[in-house]
This record gives structure tokens, C-alpha cells and sequence, in this order.
């Protein structure tokens, strides 16, 4: 009897268990691994309000990035409480905007990515 009570539990437990799951695989913040199968930056199902912490950042893509890749990015973002402010097509792939500080971390996992600062001032003379 033992033997089947711990069987029935082991089976719910697994069945509860893969009913959590996500159909593919997603990294944190619910970044999606497979980012040219036309995935989220952010998984929506978690969304919040992020307003009152916009910063300035300048995100730039590699440059075999397809635009399609950078649009998707750019219509998450703004989903997500930010504001593309440019966008960069002709020296570098990328665009400038006001977005969440929680969402850089998730655009940081995103390959396609080349790298993401936060816009200001620079000086050549250090004034």
C-alpha cells in the first residue's frame, strides 16, 4: 500500500510540476533563449509599472542583427513603460530611449545584443 500511495504522489507531484513549466525555454525576467523565433524581451504575463525610474540608454545591436530582431526589441521596451527616443541605422544598429532600470537587465541577456550604456554628456577636455 505504501508503494502506491508514494507512486500516486510522485505522479502529481510531476504532473503539477510540468503543467508550470514554460513551453520553451526562457532565461530571467522570461527572456526568451530562441530570440529569432520572434520571442519577448520580457515575458507580458509578468508585466508591471516600472514609471518614475526611466533612465536614458543607448542600446546597440551587432551588426548581422535583422531589423526585424531590433523592431521586436524596440516594441518591448516600449510595452514595458519606455520610450524610444532614436533610432541608429546607418554607423551602428540600435536605438536611444527612455527605458525602465529593471528591463536593461533583461536586454543585456538578449545575444544579439552588442552592448548597452547609459546616455549623457561627454566631454573631449574632461570639463
Amino acid at each position: 500500500m505504501k508503494f502506491i500511495t508514494f507512486a500516486a504522489v510522485l505522479a502529481a507531484t510531476a504532473a503539477v510540476a510540468s503543467a508550470a513549466l514554460p513551453a520553451q525555454p526562457e532565461g530571467p525576467f522570461g527572456v526568451a533563449q530562441d530570440w529569432d523565433q520572434h520571442q519577448n524581451v520580457i515575458d507580458h504575463h509578468h508585466k508591471v509599472s516600472f514609471s518614475g525610474s526611466l533612465k536614458s540608454y543607448i542600446v546597440v545591436f551587432k551588426e548581422s542583427t535583422a531589423a526585424h530582431i531590433i523592431e521586436k526589441a524596440e516594441k518591448d521596451v516600449a510595452d514595458l513603460g519606455g520610450k524610444i527616443v532614436q533610432r541608429y541605422n546607418t554607423v551602428f544598429k540600435g536605438f536611444a530611449a527612455l527605458i525602465p532600470t529593471p528591463i536593461i537587465q533583461a536586454l543585456s541577456t538578449n545575444p544579439d545584443i552588442d552592448y548597452i550604456e547609459e546616455d549623457g554628456e561627454m566631454s573631449a577636455f574632461g570639463i
